[in-house]
C-alpha cells in the first residue's frame, strides 16, 4: 500500500507539471490585415509566455517591433523536427525592432517570456 501511495503521488505531480507547462504559453496565429499588418497587445503574467506564429514567405519579409512596460526574454524561432532554430534571441529587454527575411517558407514564431514577478504589457507590430 505504501508503494501505491508513492506511485499515486508521483503520478499526480507529473500530471500537474505537464498541465502547468502546457498552460505556460499562449499561442496566437498571425492573421494579416488587408494592409499586410498584424498588431497584438497582451499581458504576460509572471512565469508565462506569449507566442505569435505564422507562415512567413521569403518574398514578403516582415518588419517587426515590440514594446513592453517591463523586461521580457524574447526570441524569433522556428521548428525543424525536434530542433529549434533561432533567428534572434534577447534577454530581459523592453523593446526591440528588426526585419525577418527568411530564405524559405516556414512557420516562424515571435515569443516573449516574463521571468519577473510582475505582469508585463506587451504591444507588437508586424508589417510585411
Amino acid at each position: 500500500m505504501k508503494y501505491h501511495m508513492k506511485f499515486l503521488a508521483l503520478l499526480c505531480a507529473a500530471a500537474f507539471t505537464l498541465s502547468a507547462a502546457t498552460a505556460s504559453a499562449s499561442a496566437v496565429d498571425i492573421r494579416w490585415s488587408s494592409a499586410d499588418t498584424f498588431e497584438h497587445t497582451a499581458t504576460v503574467a509572471p512565469g508565462r509566455s506569449t507566442e505569435l506564429c505564422g507562415n512567413i514567405e521569403p518574398r514578403l519579409p516582415v518588419d517587426w517591433k515590440f514594446v513592453g512596460d517591463g523586461p521580457l526574454t524574447f526570441d524569433i524561432h522556428r521548428h525543424s523536427g525536434s530542433e529549434v532554430i533561432y533567428a534572434t534571441r534577447s534577454y530581459l529587454t523592453r523593446e526591440q525592432s528588426g526585419k525577418l527575411s527568411p530564405t524559405f517558407n516556414f512557420d516562424w514564431c515571435w515569443m516573449w517570456t516574463n521571468e519577473t514577478v510582475d505582469a508585463v504589457t506587451l504591444k507588437v507590430n508586424l508589417k510585411r
